[in-house]
Formats: structure tokens, C-alpha cells, sequence
């Protein structure tokens, strides 16, 4: 008999993802899975839960949660050197790696997507030595997810993230940065970078629409400073998908980044990595090409 270990995260986005135990549980019993669930009790110990999978013969590993969840499993699989499929619902509030991979919004739907779904080789960050599937991100916006109240989150879903962020505006300073790739060194004042590996971060589904999953590389985006009205105009190029030639945007392309803050006196933040507080900077930015198996609804990831 088949295994798989369904791990869920019960505080996730709405936090309705316990009424649909059962449904999962006849699902995958009715095609021939032994069932084995784990219920996250406390932040950070869904490491627990991907500990039960060790030598025990799993055929397939599900996490139910947002792209925090999936990072925390994915962290844990790497950890544990575990090669399983990833079969991933999206539970959470923006749920931006399950988008890209076509991961559809109705959670039972989402159970047959995982059945008979192609599972495809993709490619993983690391950004100081802890890995991340979808996004690495610092400077504006980039600790909204962390400073958000969480019934306001749970409440507002992706809006609750806007409105912190539009806060944050009026009071953000830009970072002096440089940027090194294999090839070259920028240097600039940026509100915001975002090392993309998927093609969507904090909702916005056309931030990265160049990225991909399987072509070894990945996509960094950076906002120069600005004057605050040039800042409006961007963001409706953004929306729209169209800001990667603008003047006032960083775009490149590689498989390793080198970020540092050019002011020693600058109170840095910390980063996002997959909507989870990272480490601050300087951040060494590294591309493990097809290090992981996922359950995709698309044949282009």
C-alpha cells in the first residue's frame, strides 16, 4: 500500500483547512493511500512532522499552508535529505508558489490536482544557508508579513499586506546597496529588491513574469529611489506586468547574488524569505538547480 504524510498548518489564511480532513483522508484512502496526518501546534515545528517521514517508505509528502508552511517542509526535507514528491494546497493568504504552479484556489479540487498531477524536478534558492522555493526579498514592504497582526491578515488576506505597506511609505528610507552577480557590481539606492525563483510574490502575479522554476537561474528585481509620485506610476506597471525595462528598475538574471548595505550606519531590516522573517544583510544569494520534486498543475514551471 501506498503512503503519504499530509502536514498542515491549522492558523494558516482563513484557517478553514481543518474542515476538509476527512474529504482528503476518503480521497487518498479510496485510491489505495494509508493516510498518516500532522497538525501543526506551535510555530516552527512542522520540522516534526517531515522528522516522521525518515525511513519510513512515504511515496508522497502534502503540506497544506502558505508559502511559510511550504518553506518550513521544504527546509526540513533539504535538512533531512528527504526525496519525496511535494504535493502543495494552498491554505495560506497569498499562496504565491502554489499559484505558480497552477495550484487552483478550491481545496478539494486541489486534492485530485495532487493525485494526478505531474510531479516536476524544480529548482530551490538559498540565501544564507537557509533555502527558499518562491522569493528572497528586503527593503519596503519586505517585513509587512512578519509585523502584520494575524487576525487582520487572516481577515484582509492579500489587502491586509497593501495597506501595511502603502504605512510604510512616507517613512522609509532608501538602502544604499551593492549588487554582485558572476559578472558584475552595481551599486544604488534601492527601496526594494526581490530574488525571485517563482514568478509572483506578495500577490502580485506579473512581478516576476520571466522567472521560472526549471532554468537554473534566478530572476532579481530591485526598485531605485525615487521621488514618491514616480513610485504610484510604477506600481500600475507592476500590476500590469510591464515594469522590467523601466528606468527605475534592477533586472537580472543568474544563479548566485551577492547583496551588501553600502552604509555601515544603517539600521537594516531583515529580509522575507517565502513571507517568513530572513537574515539581514549582507545576504549570499545561491541557486540549487532541480534539488526538489513537486506535485505541478502546468507543464511550464
Amino acid at each position: 500500500m501506498k503512503k503519504v504524510k499530509l502536514i498542515y498548518n491549522p492558523m494558516a489564511g482563513n484557517r478553514n483547512f481543518r474542515y476538509y480532513l476527512d474529504q482528503f483522508i476518503e480521497k487518498f484512502q479510496g485510491v489505495g493511500y494509508e493516510v498518516s496526518v500532522f497538525r501543526s501546534a506551535q510555530e516552527g515545528d512542522l520540522d516534526l512532522g517531515v522528522e516522521q517521514v525518515i525511513n519510513q517508505d512515504y511515496d508522497l509528502l502534502v503540506v497544506a499552508g502558505g508559502d511559510g508552511s511550504v518553506n518550513e517542509v521544504i527546509n526540513a526535507m533539504m535538512k533531512h535529505d528527504i526525496d519525496l514528491p511535494l504535493g502543495i494546497i494552498p491554505a495560506g493568504t497569498a499562496n504565491d508558489f502554489a499559484v505558480h504552479l497552477g495550484m487552483p484556489a478550491d481545496i478539494e479540487t486541489c486534492f485530485d490536482v495532487i493525485l494526478e498531477g505531474e510531479v516536476k524536478q524544480v529548482d530551490l534558492g538559498e540565501v544564507n544557508g537557509r533555502y527558499f522555493i518562491n522569493v528572497c526579498a528586503g527593503g519596503l514592504l519586505a517585513n509587512v508579513s512578519h509585523e502584520i497582526d494575524l487576525e487582520f491578515k487572516n481577515t484582509l488576506g492579500k489587502l491586509g499586506y497593501y495597506l501595511k505597506g502603502i504605512e510604510q511609505l512616507p517613512k522609509f528610507k532608501p538602502i544604499p546597496v551593492e549588487i554582485k552577480t558572476k559578472e558584475q557590481v552595481i551599486e544604488e539606492d534601492i527601496y526594494l529588491f526581490l530574488i525571485l525563483n517563482g514568478k509572483s510574490a506578495g500577490g502580485f502575479k506579473k512581478i516576476g513574469k520571466k522567472a521560472s522554476i526549471t532554468d537554473g537561474q534566478l530572476d532579481l528585481i530591485a526598485v531605485k529611489a525615487q521621488p514618491l509620485h514616480e513610485i504610484a506610476l510604477l506600481f500600475i506597471k507592476i500590476l500590469q506586468g510591464e515594469h522590467l525595462a523601466d528606468e527605475n528598475i534592477i533586472y537580472l538574471k543568474d544563479s548566485c547574488f551577492e547583496i551588501n548595505c553600502l552604509d555601515q550606519s544603517y539600521s537594516s531590516s531583515s529580509s522575507d524569505v517565502d513571507g517568513e522573517k530572513g537574515p539581514q544583510l549582507p545576504l549570499q544569494i545561491f541557486l540549487h538547480s532541480q534539488a526538489l520534486k513537486v506535485v505541478s498543475n502546468i507543464s511550464n514551471v
